[in-house]
């Protein structure tokens, strides 16, 4: 069943010299105004497939930029004649350069990050680095087909662990203040449980986003992923 936020993943063969082998992975949160979500999701995943398996690319800037033309024409919000402005904020990551055989001809792992309007989360060391999206959103009727998002590449060391989240866990009122859970919690919960297992982190998250919602209603749907990359 898709909502409001999924993720994608696409694992890719190298099919040529400039091509390389690698895995993209995404997250995506579907920001409804006037289309419902599930169809936004549809689309929009549909659009990642023929982006990436159809036409090959690998960057995430260029990825991001071209599902900015695909969703605006799609929803016809090119046109001034369509009521709908619907859009999204995504995360997206390629690895490439992972693996046994990689490492045996002495190349690093490289996990490249673009990101609209959603950052990547590095723990390292037992310290969190919180790389940046583009403050532009995906697809909008102001959304600019000319602008250029950015990549960030970073070295992938052992004991590294990268994270994506939307807005539905940052934005979740609760705790005494009746306030925002925010990113520096975010920041400083994933600093505490980075070098755990994956397992232990979901039932940790799960629990600290449970007690500090309590009773109040879950504001927006809730989506992360974590992973390690093999160096």
């Amino acid at each position: 069943m898709i909502g409001g936020d999924f993720i994608f993943a696409e694992g890719l063969p190298q099919t040529g010299e400039k091509e390389e082998e690698g895995c993209v992975l995404a997250i995506i949160d579907c920001t409804r105004r006037g289309v419902p979500d599930t169809f936004i999701s549809l689309i929009a995943s549909f659009g990642l497939k023929k982006i990436i398996r159809s036409e090959g690319w690998r960057d995430p800037a260029l990825i991001l930029n071209r599902l900015t033309f695909w969703i605006r024409t799609a929803l016809q919000q090119d046109s001034g004649d369509m009521f709908s402005d619907d859009g999204l904020n995504v995360a997206i990551c390629f690895v490439s350069g992972q693996g046994a055989d990689h490492d045996r001809d002495g190349q690093q792992a490289i996990l490249t990050f673009a990101g609209a309007r959603l950052p990547l989360y590095c723990a390292y060391n037992g310290e969190i680095t919180v790389i940046r999206g583009d403050r532009q959103s995906i697809g909008y009727k102001l959304s600019d087909l000319n602008s250029k998002f950015t990549n960030h590449r970073i070295p992938v060391k052992e004991g590294m662990s990268f994270y994506m989240a939307t807005n539905g866990l940052a934005d979740q009122l609760g705790g005494e203040e009746h306030c925002r859970f925010d990113n520096r919690r975010l920041k400083n919960l994933l600093k505490e449980i980075a070098d755990i297992p994956f397992e232990k982190q979901q039932a940790m998250l799960l629990e600290s986003f449970n007690a500090y919602k309590g009773e109040n209603e879950t504001r927006d749907d809730v989506t992360m992923v974590g992973f390690r990359i093999p160096v």
